[in-house]
């Protein structure tokens, strides 16, 4: 009992947040602007969720052809699905969070927090070992052939 009257509250609350932040836009750029906005965001949301389909079927029939799916595009392609479900839905805040989790950098460190990889198309970086600072003594250049250089 005590799970279903939170959600409820937190329900509601979203509600009051959303109204809050739509009536806040309105009165910078006006209502038609707002509206006109509210509607571009649900219609990048609709092309977010296309271009997420489709890379899951790309990803189900490379499976099928025998190709192994990499550690993080599933929960990659949720995290996608979620934005854009969040940029469909009307609001402004959802449209913010939805924004952000159509970011790639912010899908990777979710999938990376959630059990994946990170995104499969971005590159891997490498740990740096930081600054190594040595006294003159300590390097030779490289210019040099390899059987004059000091071990």
């Amino acid at each position: 009992m005590i799970l279903t009257s939170r959600f409820i509250f937190g329900f509601f609350a979203w509600l009051g947040l959303e109204f809050a932040a739509f009536v806040a836009v309105a009165e910078n750029i006006g209502f038609s602007g707002a509206l006109l906005l509210g509607m571009a965001t649900s219609l990048a949301g609709f092309v977010l969720l296309r271009q997420t389909g489709q890379g899951a079927i790309e990803h189900l029939l490379a499976s099928i052809s025998g190709a192994r799916p990499r550690r993080g595009d599933m929960v990659d392609g949720l995290i996608r699905a979620l934005a854009a479900f969040l940029l469909i839905i009307p609001g402004f805040i959802s449209d913010l969070v939805g924004l952000a989790l159509a970011a790639p950098s912010v899908r990777q460190i979710l999938a990376r927090r959630f059990g994946g990889e990170g995104l499969s198309g971005a590159p891997r970086r490498r740990e740096s070992p930081g600054i190594i600072d040595l006294a003159p003594e300590e390097w030779v250049s490289c210019d040099r052939p390899v059987e004059t250089l000091r071990r």
